[in-house]
């Protein structure tokens, strides 16, 4: 099994690798200090801390994972929300058994939206994010990334890597799906779940897909 540490160095340089015109923003590299068996995941990692070319190592990009995420200075929005109330947590890194990562590895460096690279970054995220899965031995995923594509996409592929199925998708009345094993929860991202008013019945049963 590769170590994290080497996955994260390899994830670097096959970033700035594809990214000639300097357009994605820094991948988002979980550190070995993070334990959580509960995968966090949201869309796309945009604006994360500049561009890749002002850093040389992965180490430097870890420590910025864990100084946001183990340090808990998630801002108080929407998708942090969720978390925070489907594990009676405020700080989900240290007390809610939760890791964070994106279903995009990386993003725009300079504004939201979809990334303007995501066919070249498409396979570099499922590639990450299987093997993170298999190192840090993660025991359920909780996807918040909704049924738009390409986010819909990418995570059916991650789904076909770990050798599970995701047979539907969410929708206004059925706002959580699971994959075929149950070890995925598949809603949309809670911005959206506050606005269709399902945020505190999706929180519920996040709540219970956790416990399960």
């Amino acid at each position: 099994m590769i170590k994290l540490e080497n996955l994260n160095e390899e994830i670097l340089e096959k970033v700035k690798f594809i990214d000639k015109d300097l357009v994605l923003s820094n991948p988002l590299l979980i550190s070995s200090n993070v334990k959580g068996k509960i995968l966090y995941l949201g869309q796309e990692t945009n604006t994360w801390c500049g561009s890749h070319k002002d850093f040389d190592s992965a180490k430097e990009l870890e420590k910025l994972y864990d100084d946001f995420f183990l340090k808990n200075r998630m801002p108080n929005t929407l998708y942090w929300k969720y978390i925070r109330e489907a594990t009676n947590c405020c700080d989900v890194a240290n007390d809610g058994n939760i890791t964070w990562n994106n279903i995009f590895i990386c993003s725009n460096v300079d504004r939201k939206g979809t990334p303007v690279l995501f066919n070249e970054i498409n396979d570099l995220s499922v590639y990450y994010l299987a093997n993170i899965i298999d190192i840090l031995k993660i025991e359920k995923i909780i996807s918040a990334v909704g049924p738009k594509n390409p986010y819909y996409d990418t995570l059916n592929m991650l789904a076909n890597e770990l050798g599970w199925s995701i047979n539907d998708y969410p929708t206004v009345n059925k706002p959580c799906v699971y994959s075929d094993n149950e070890k995925m929860l598949y809603t949309y991202h809670p911005m959206y779940l506050q606005k269709s008013k399902n945020l505190d019945k999706v929180i519920e049963k996040t709540k219970k897909f956790i416990n399960k």
